[in-house]
C-alpha cells in the first residue's frame, strides 16, 4: 500500500527507535487492560463476583474500545494529530488503570474499566498507521506484528500474570492495580520527547473519507475489510474467552494455586511474542491468507489440550505456550491486511474498525454469552466455545484476497 503522500521520509534508526517505543506502549496497554482478569480470584473472592459479573467487566472495556477505536482512528485520519491522540491516551489509560483500585462493588469497577476502554481504544489504530508509514515495505508486517504483540504478550501476558500476582499475593489486587498506572505515565513523557512532529495534513487526502458514517459504508464496501471484520471478530472472541476465565479455570477445575497459575498463564506471553513476530514476518514472504488460514485452524488446539490434560503446571503451560502461537495474526487482520486494502486517507480509520469490531464481537458479546453459559455448564463449557470459534475463523478466512507486497507488488495493490 502507498501510504500518504505527506509522510515524513524513512530513517531506519528512527523506525527503530520507535518501533522499540510504541512496542513498550502497547505492552503497557496490554498490561493494564490484563491486569484485572490476572487478578481474577482475588476480585471474585473480595467483591463476591459472579462469573457472568466477570464477563461483563471484559464487556465493559471492550465497549468502550469498539466505540473510541473506530472514531478515534477517524479523527486521526481527518486531523492528522497522531501523536498528540497517543500521548492523550497513554495518559487517561494510565490513570483509568490506576482508579480500578479505588472500586469497593462490581458499578464502580465495572464504570473504571469502561473508562479506561474509551482511553486505550485508538491507541493500537494510531500506532499502527504510524508504525506503517515509518516502515520501509518489505519490513511492515514484521514491524506491525512486533509492535502489537512483543510488547502486548511480553509485558502484558508474560511479566503481567506473575506481577500481577505476585503483588497481590503480598500487598493485594488494589496495590496491584494502583501500581500499573506508573509504567504509562513515564512512556506518555518519553513519547512527548521522541517522536517526530506530525506532517501538516492534506486537507484534500483527509476529506476523502468525509464522515464517520460515510467512512463507514465506504470500508464496508471492499471485500477484504469485511473478510478482516469476520476473521477478527471471531478470533478475538477466542483469545478474550480464555484470557478472561482461564485463571478460573485453572484454580476451579484443574485445582491450581492462584500463584501458580499466573506461571501458567505467562507461557501465553511467549507464544505471543514468537507468533506475533514469526506470523507476519512469515507473511511477508509467504502472503498474508496462507498465514492467517493456518493460524486460525490450529487455534483448535489449545482449548482441546486444556479439556484433555491433567492439572500439571508443566503440561498446561506446555499447551497454551505452544497453542497460543496462533495469536501471531492479530496485526494481520486487525492492521496490516486492512492498511493494505484502503486508501492511505483511510488507515486509520480502516485499522480502528477491524479493532471496534473485534472488541465488539469478541470482548463484549462473546463474554457476556460465555458467562452465563459457563454459570450453567461448568468453566469448561468456555473452552468448547473456543475451539468453535477458531474453526469459524478459518471458514472466514478462506475468503481473503492476498494484500502483501511480496505477492502483488511494491504498494500490495494490483
Amino acid at each position: 500500500m502507498a501510504m500518504a503522500g505527506t509522510a515524513p521520509p524513512r530513517d531506519p534508526r528512527y523506525e527503530l527507535g520507535l518501533l522499540a517505543l510504541l512496542t513498550l506502549a502497547n505492552g503497557v496497554v496490554a498490561f493494564d487492560r490484563l491486569t484485572v482478569a490476572f487478578l481474577a480470584p482475588y476480585i471474585v473472592k473480595d467483591l463476591g463476583l459472579s462469573n457472568a459479573e466477570v464477563g461483563w467487566l471484559a464487556g465493559a472495556l471492550s465497549g468502550a474500545v469498539a466505540l473510541s477505536a473506530f472514531f478515534g482512528g477517524r479523527l486521526a485520519d481527518s486531523t492528522g494529530k497522531r501523536k498528540a491522540i497517543l500521548i492523550a491516551c497513554t495518559v487517561l489509560f494510565s490513570l483509568g488503570s490506576g482508579a480500578g483500585g479505588l472500586a469497593l462493588t462490581f458499578a464502580v469497577l465495572f464504570a473504571a474499566r469502561f473508562v479506561l476502554g474509551i482511553a486505550e481504544g485508538p491507541m493500537v489504530p494510531v500506532s499502527q498507521t504510524v508504525m506503517a508509514d515509518t516502515s520501509e515495505p518489505e519490513r511492515r508486517g514484521m514491524n506491525m506484528g512486533i509492535m502489537q504483540m512483543a510488547g502486548a504478550f511480553g509485558l502484558g501476558a508474560m511479566l503481567g500474570p506473575i506481577v500481577a500476582t505476585q503483588v497481590a499475593d503480598s500487598h493485594g489486587w488494589r496495590v496491584a492495580l494502583f501500581l500499573s498506572a506508573a509504567p504509562g505515565l513515564l512512556l506518555a513523557a518519553i513519547m512527548a520527547l521522541y517522536m517526530k512532529r506530525d506532517p501538516a495534513p492534506d486537507r484534500a487526502t483527509a476529506a476523502q473519507g468525509g464522515s464517520a458514517l460515510a467512512a463507514l459504508a465506504a470500508l464496508l464496501r471492499i471485500p477484504n475489510m469485511r473478510v478482516s471484520l469476520g476473521v477478527a471478530a471471531l478470533f478475538t472472541a477466542w483469545l478474550v474467552l480464555q484470557n478472561t476465565f482461564l485463571a478460573l479455570y485453572l484454580t476451579d477445575v484443574k485445582g491450581l494455586a492462584p500463584t501458580t497459575v499466573g506461571g501458567v498463564l505467562s507461557m501465553g506471553g511467549l507464544a505471543g511474542i514468537a507468533g506475533g513476530v514469526g506470523l507476519p514476518l512469515l507473511s511477508d514472504r509467504i502472503g498474508r491468507r496462507p498465514v492467517v488460514i493456518g493460524a486460525t485452524l490450529a487455534g483448535v488446539l489449545c482449548p482441546a489440550a486444556l479439556l484433555l490434560l491433567p492439572g500439571d503446571p508443566l503440561l498446561l503451560g506446555a499447551a497454551i505456550l505452544i497453542g497460543w502461537l496462533p495469536l501471531g495474526i492479530a496485526p494481520l487482520y486487525c492492521a496490516t491486511i486492512p492498511t493494505e486494502s484502503v486508501s492511505p486517507a483511510m488507515a486509520t480509520t480502516a485499522v480502528g474498525l477491524s479493532m471496534g469490531t473485534a472488541e465488539l464481537a469478541g470482548g463484549v458479546i462473546a463474554p457476556a454469552l460465555a458467562g452465563p453459559v459457563a454459570d450453567a455448564h461448568g468453566l469448561a463449557s468456555v473452552l468448547y466455545i473456543c475451539i468453535g470459534l477458531a474453526l469459524a475463523a478459518m471458514a472466514v478466512a478462506l475468503l481473503l484476497q492476498e494484500t502483501a507486497p511480496c505477492i502483488r507488488g511494491a504498494t500490495g495493490k494490483e
